[in-house]
């Protein structure tokens, strides 16, 4: 009887357990290679960031600065939810979690990544694990000493040696079954994980069947625990072997996208929307391929400072039909200020606040946009549903009668106003006018009420792309009182303004709409408002007192020079700069000299730091002007560009630098590139066949030298090619006029061939347009004069290229537009292959006139 009664309760308990796992909404790839929930069968979309604090650089880094990483995990987590996204990933980083057999590690390492993931869970994100990442844990320090088997074996031993795929075998059937001590759930059976990706970039080498081989033996591990997960492999590398991804037991593959390649050591400026315009899969029409669902594990417009393309990026995802996409990578807060976890990328809403908003739209873009959608070629593809992409202003959009958001300036306004629920944004909007240099958020909690959250002024102190050190900070954060405006009909003109964040004893009132404000949190209601509320409660996933921002960081007083450099004579011209200072100045002021005498002129404030001084006519004559920027605090003197305190006139001001304008007659050419002045900051590919070489005149060379061009990607099949582009935009801005009024392009170059070199010399407009054409560059002829009317419509070069690497280096654009000079801002050179392999090309520089 005993026995009887036993197996009915264990039958019971299976019967309950299953129908548990029955109720549980997990992921799952249907037959058309959909990610969907098993609830109700609806499509899957993610849209979030990689992020490492647990392991490697950043960790020790937090180590290093005294940083708690729980704490700073709590804060960044808060970030990614006032951000609106809702999916992590990671590659970890096995080296530091296992030991040569593959044994799981418990450690320092595991239980930060199960108490991220846990925090993630509090804020209703999922995930996409990673679980080899292969490679050391130095970057970008050198690498450490490390237990695990990818330590003694190698990336490249990884995929072969029959003892590492062994210990690979291991770890990963002990990582999945690892439980979590702060969930209770083991990642085999956390349903909020939509995805395991096994590895990263494996960069496979051998045949299809050895590859597959790999492969399944790896999943096998995984499917040994009963995880129910979707498994998916890396796509986007070694694609000559896409057989074998596709053949392999795995319902997906996964891409990256670095569309401006990466580590240029240096921010790089210019239109890169063409880079942008399609994200293309050359087996996309494989059966297949059509079979399985698609993600994005990283992707980043690198170096690119500008805050513009994340929504372009998000919208081609979704065109491509990728279904989940994670930025790469987003800073811890206490790191932001260096900037050194991965120098080539920079994502942080206190330090990078317009970048942030622009995360925050490609989410919004990532997730209203249908799968498989079509808005066309590019540019035209710039506007799409309600979002709007504006590069010439820096600027992306998302407007509905329910969401306002926008990373810049703009004069875009919703249809009806009174139905917003959302706004966030950066600086100025028919709605919201702020002077500060931080994002803010506006949440409606009430028919007449919203919250405010206001972010500190955000300061860019060097270039966050250059090299990096924790000797070199590139930002700060500032807190000042700023003025803001709300034009909100619900509130009223005159409504009530209440801090409500933790130490946040700050009091204003608002006059016409018009208030003082500092960062924190705060209340806005009308009046006449009856809305009651706790500080405690939630809304949506934050808390709403709560408030994540760091500490004042700036130290430093400096400027930011906007001024053009050269100028046509006789035109009017401003002088323009950001003064970047822990407190405002008293008083700003430029001190002028030049063929017109000298001047001293108080500057006029222009909002969110920015000074302008209008230049006297008696100074704007043909010659160079120099000029001081002076800065007046309670007790001290600041001159610039030295920064020293005191003034140019004291008997005692020492330094001689100075900031200058060359003013040059209007019929003089404009020099657009110069090998000797502008190599350093030209975009292009490296070659050990490409240097520049002094000549004796004071000048420099660009020598090419190769015995044949290498093979750049097309679409289908490859062409030789080497090409380099230039932007000159803000460096020639003064000088508009003058191109405007341009006939020729004029190219000084030659040939040390017997034979011609065909060369395509073109201009790139701010549309992202490039106008070319080609010239035959002929032995023993050196200047080159092409008219600007000979230019036609042509390729515009993706260079220096982008990740993943079989991406094509040329993109077109299917609509004709007409060239006009007074847009144009880079330059491009394609050197293209002659009757003879060999080449042996210098090119000395290129204007107009």
């Amino acid at each position: 009887m005993r026995r009887i009664i036993l197996a009915i309760i264990g039958l019971l308990t299976t019967f309950c357990l299953v129908g548990n796992e029955a109720n549980i909404n997990r992921s799952y790839v249907d037959d058309e290679g959909v990610l969907r929930w098993s609830a109700d069968d609806s499509e899957i979309t993610g849209f979030g960031v990689n992020y490492s604090l647990p392991f490697a650089h950043a960790y020790r880094m937090a180590n290093r600065l005294g940083i708690t990483h729980e704490e700073a995990i709590k804060q960044d987590v808060y970030h990614f939810a006032r951000l609106g996204l809702d999916l992590y990933r990671v590659h970890i980083w096995d080296v530091e979690i296992s030991d040569v057999e593959g044994n799981l590690l418990q450690n320092e390492h595991l239980r930060l990544f199960d108490f991220a993931v846990s925090e993630m869970k509090k804020r209703g994100m999922k995930f996409v694990i990673t679980p080899i990442a292969f490679w050391g844990n130095g970057w970008p320090e050198p690498d450490f000493d490390t237990p695990g088997f990818a330590t003694k074996y190698g990336k490249e031993g990884c995929l072969t040696h029959p003892d590492a795929i062994k210990a690979q075998e291991n770890y990963l059937y002990q990582f999945l079954n690892h439980i979590n001590p702060y969930t209770g759930l083991a990642y085999k059976d956390d349903p909020d994980i939509i995805a395991f990706e096994v590895s990263n970039e494996p960069h496979h080498d051998g045949t299809v069947d050895e590859v597959i081989n790999y492969i399944n033996r790896l999943v096998g591990s995984m499917r040994k625990t009963g995880t129910q997960t979707p498994i998916f492999y890396n796509m986007s590398h070694s694609i000559h072997l896409v057989d074998a991804y596709l053949n392999a037991d795995v319902q997906g593959g996964t891409f990256q996208w670095y569309p401006a390649g990466l580590v240029a050591n240096r921010q790089i400026n210019g239109n890169f929307l063409p880079h942008v315009g399609e994200y293309y899969i050359p087996f996309a029409d494989h059966p297949l391929f059509k079979k399985m669902a698609k993600i994005v594990y990283e992707f980043d417009p690198a170096d690119v400072g500008g805050n513009y393309m994340y929504p372009a990026m998000a919208r081609s995802f979704r065109e491509a039909g990728i279904q989940l996409a994670t930025h790469f990578d987003y800073d811890a807060m206490f790191l932001a200020p260096y900037n050194t976890n991965y120098g080539t990328h920079y994502m942080s809403l206190p330090y990078a606040p317009q970048k942030a908003l622009s995360l925050k739209i490609a989410s919004a873009v990532f997730h209203e946009v249908p799968r498989y959608s079509n808005y066309g070629g590019y540019p035209n593809n710039n506007h799409f549903e309600d979002f709007r992409i504006d590069y010439e202003n820096d600027l992306v959009e998302w407007v509905t009668n329910e969401t306002f958001l926008y990373s810049n300036n703009t004069t875009s306004t919703p249809d009806n106003p009174a139905l917003l629920k959302k706004i966030a944004g950066y600086g100025n909007s028919p709605l919201i006018n702020y002077d500060g240099k931080g994002a803010y958020f506006l949440d409606r909690i009430g028919k007449d009420s919203w919250r405010l959250e206001v972010m500190p002024d955000a300061h860019w102190i060097d270039d966050p792309y250059g090299r990096v050190s924790l000797e070199n900070q590139v930002a700060a954060v500032s807190y000042n009182i700023r003025e803001m405006k709300v034009d909100l009909s619900c509130l009223g003109t005159d409504f009530t303004i209440a801090a409500i964040n933790d130490g946040n004893d700050y009091n204003t009132e608002a006059k016409e709409g018009t208030f003082a404000i500092v960062p924190g949190v705060f209340i806005l209601q009308n009046k006449n408002s009856v809305l009651e509320f706790s500080p405690y409660q939630t809304l949506g996933n934050i808390r709403m007192n709560e408030f994540v921002a760091p500490e004042a960081d700036l130290s430093e007083i400096m400027i930011k020079n906007n001024t053009v450099s050269q100028a046509c004579a006789g035109t009017r011209t401003s002088i323009h700069f950001e003064v970047i200072s822990p407190e405002p100045p008293q008083k700003v002021e430029v001190i002028m000299y030049g063929n017109g005498g000298s001047s001293r002129s108080e500057a006029v404030y222009m909002g969110a730091d920015i000074y302008k001084v209008d230049i006297y006519k008696n100074h704007l004559v043909h010659g160079i002007l120099n000029y001081y920027i002076v800065l007046t605090f309670n007790e001290k003197i600041k001159s610039f560009p030295a920064g020293l305190e005191g003034q140019p006139g004291d008997w005692d001001f020492y330094d001689h630098s100075l900031y200058t304008i060359k003013f040059i007659p209007d019929g003089e050419p404009v020099l657009v590139w110069s090998a000797l002045d502008d190599w350093s900051e030209t975009l292009r590919i490296w070659h050990p066949g490409v240097s520049l070489k002094p000549l004796g005149n004071r000048n420099a060379a660009l020598h090419l030298k190769m015995d044949e061009l290498p093979d750049r990607n097309l679409k289908k099949g490859s062409r030789k090619d080497y090409s380099f582009k230039f932007f000159f935009g803000d460096l020639l801005s003064g000088r508009s006029s003058r191109i405007a009024n341009s006939k020729n392009l004029v190219l000084k170059a030659y040939t040390q061939l017997n034979d011609s070199q065909p060369i395509i010399v073109g201009l790139v407009d701010v549309n992202g347009i490039a106008y070319s054409v080609e010239v035959d560059i002929i032995p023993g002829k050196l200047i080159y004069n092409i008219s600007l009317d000979s230019l036609i419509q042509s390729e515009f070069a993706v260079t220096p290229g982008a990740y993943p690497e079989y991406l094509p280096h040329f993109q077109s654009s299917e609509y004709q537009f007409q060239f006009k000079p007074e847009k144009v801002e880079s330059v491009q050179v394609s050197i293209r292959q002659g009757k003879l392999d060999e080449v042996d090309l210098w090119i000395e520089s290129i204007w107009m006139e």
